[in-house]
Order: structure tokens, then sequence, then C-alpha cells
């Protein structure tokens, strides 16, 4: 009797608790959308007005810009997600006219304060308008909050840095791959990868950080802006680099840079013996390379015990024009049971399907 008292008063608890949930979620939606519907009732007087600025020439956008300046705090704070939105949909003259904005409103010196604050959220939409202004000058704050308590603050400052594009602020983004508070390496290599030219060398110096993460993201982040003077540096880390995750980033980014330094250390990384991981990484990249003179390792490899190995020697073959086609052709005449025989069938099969575009490469009809 106690027992079923005590079920059906948990169940009546669950009950409460689900009805409870409901009625929290229903409120919370009902408040959003009046929010909104409300912001919208503010925004809809000056809406044409935003429009009007960002669509005129430089010498026509001052009377909407001065309007857009001086309206009150209410009708800004309603309009200001708009603009920010705006950021990531419009380049040249109308984005320019938005920074314009931005900074006659004050609102430049408002996010680099809001920098400070208590609130994460604050915190972390300061950083994300500072990005999208690409204030320069608040590169030194913003990098500080690479360190911050917050995750998600953290990732915004370091999407922020890349957006700015401060070269100087390379070593920081770099080191906030490692310790306590970290940012995921995706993001650093996104934010790396929109640093232009003059950051090559802050960036090649992760070549020789102790870190491994450090080491490997400063060669992915290479290979994608076509550091073609740094081949040798990164020949040097496939060949003797201790971490294997760097020397896969490594025969990556030799492929990605196509030049010829690359093709004997891609040779010895498909060798017998090395890391299965490292071996397919290390074929695909032979054919990203075009080198012709890789063909007779990619034949080799195309019986090669690891299906997957096989598989990538066997593609890189048909990206090696005619004579990787020519190679496949003469594979997939051999003995029909044999392992190179299977792969090359398969690589012409996979090329006639896809068409034309490997039709003229490997001698098939589409």
């Amino acid at each position: 009797m106690i027992a079923t008292s005590l079920v059906t008063g948990a169940l009546l608890c669950l009950v409460a608790v689900v009805a409870l949930l409901g009625v929290l979620i229903v409120g919370l939606r009902v408040t959003r959308r009046y929010r909104q519907r409300r912001r919208d009732r503010i925004v809809a007087p000056v809406r044409g007005l935003l429009l009007e600025l960002v669509c005129a020439e430089e010498d026509e956008e001052s009377e909407a810009l001065t309007r857009l300046s001086e309206l009150d705090d209410r009708t800004w704070r309603a309009l200001e997600p708009t603009v920010s939105a705006m950021f990531g949909k419009v380049t040249g003259q109308a984005r320019t006219a938005l920074i314009r904005l931005f900074e006659r409103r004050g609102a430049t010196a408002h996010a680099v304060v809001d920098l400070g604050r208590r609130g994460a959220v604050r915190r972390g939409r300061a950083a994300e308008v500072l990005g999208q202004l690409r204030h320069r000058s608040a590169a030194p704050p913003l990098c500080r909050l690479l360190d911050d308590r917050d995750p998600e603050v953290r990732l915004v400052a370091a999407r922020a840095l890349g957006r700015i594009g401060e070269p100087s602020v390379v070593p920081q983004l770099l080191d906030c791959l490692y310790g306590p508070r970290t940012v995921p390496p995706a993001v650093v290599t996104r934010a790396l990868t929109s640093f232009g030219p003059e950051a090559l060398r802050s960036i090649a110096a992760g070549l020789e950080h102790p870190e491994p993460l450090v080491r490997a993201v400063a060669i992915e982040t290479l290979g994608a802006i076509g550091g073609v003077s740094r081949t040798a540096e990164i020949a040097h880390a496939l060949r003797e680099d201790p971490n294997p995750e760097v020397r896969i980033r490594a025969a990556r980014a030799l492929g990605r840079l196509g030049m010829p330094d690359g093709l004997q250390p891609l040779l010895a990384a498909v060798a017998p013996g090395q890391p299965v991981a490292l071996r397919m990484v290390a074929a695909g990249a032979l054919g990203s390379l075009g080198a012709v003179a890789a063909t007779n390792r990619l034949r080799g490899l195309l019986g090669d015990p690891d299906d997957h190995v096989a598989a990538t020697a066997a593609r890189s073959l048909l990206r090696l024009g005619e004579v990787g086609g020519a190679e496949l052709r003469a594979a997939a005449d051999g003995r029909s049971g044999s392992r190179a025989a299977a792969q090359a069938r398969a690589a012409l099969a996979e090329a006639s399907v896809v068409g034309t575009s490997f039709s003229h490469v490997v001698g098939v009809t589409p």
C-alpha cells in the first residue's frame, strides 16, 4: 500500500513538472514573439532610411547617415541588431557606410568598454561587433578574451580577431590552442587563414612550437593560404616531426602547395611501415601534387594490403592525367583476382560514372 502511494505520488510530481515545463516553454515563446513584434514596430519607420544608406553612393549618403545617427536610444537599440546582421550581407561602400554609422553612434567605443564587463553575453556581443567593424585598435583587449572563463566568449573573440586581420595577434591565437582555457583548432585555423601575406612569418614560427597541436595548426594554415615559401620547412616536418598528426597535416599541406620540393618526402611517407593514416593522406597528396614522377609508386600502392591506401592511390592516378589513366588501364587488365586489378577497375568505373570530366583521362566512354 505504501509502495503504491509512493509510485502514485512520484507520477503526480512528474506530471506536474512536465506541465510546468510546458507552461514555461509557451511563456518564453510568447515573450519572444512579443519582443520581436515590438522591435519591428519601432524599426518600421526607419527601415527604409537604413536601406537608403546602404544603397547610396558615397556622396549621397550624408543625409541618411545623419538622420540615423540622431535616432533616439530606444529606436537605435531596436535597430542595432538589424544593422549588425547586415554586415555579413554587404561589402564595399555599403559596409563602409554601416561602419561610419556605428562610429557616429558611439557603438564602437561602447563595445570596447563592454569587453571588460561581467556578463559573458555582453562581452561576447561586444567582441562580435568589433570583429564586424574590423576595429584594429580593439585587437589587444580581444586577445585578453582568448583566456576568458566562458568558452563561447573565447570562440567569438578568436573569430573577431580573424575578421580584424591584425598580424601581430598570430602568436596569441596559436597560444590559445593549449592550456586550461582553449579555443577549438578549427576556429583558430579559420581565423589565421583570413590574415594576409604579412602574417606568414608569424604563422611559420608555430612550426617550432613545443606543442604538437600548434605545429599542426600552423602547417595546415600555411597549406590553406598558399605559403609556398615555407615548403621546405613543411617537408622537414613531414620527415622528422615525432607527432603523427603533425606529419599527416604536413603531407596534406604539401599536396595543396603543389611544389616539387614536396615530392620526395611524400614518396617516403607512403612507404610500408609508416602509419596507415599518414600513408593514405600522402597518397592523396601525390595526386594533388600532379607529379608524373609519382606514377610508379602509386601503381605499386594499388595492391596495398590496406584498402583505404589502395583506393586513394587509384584516385590519385586518375588525377595524373593520361599517364595515370594508362597505368590504371594496365592494372585493370592484369590478373582478375588481384587486389591491384580490383582497385583499378573500381577507379575506372567511378570515373565512368562521373562522366566526361574523367573520360578523356582514363579512356572510358561515359
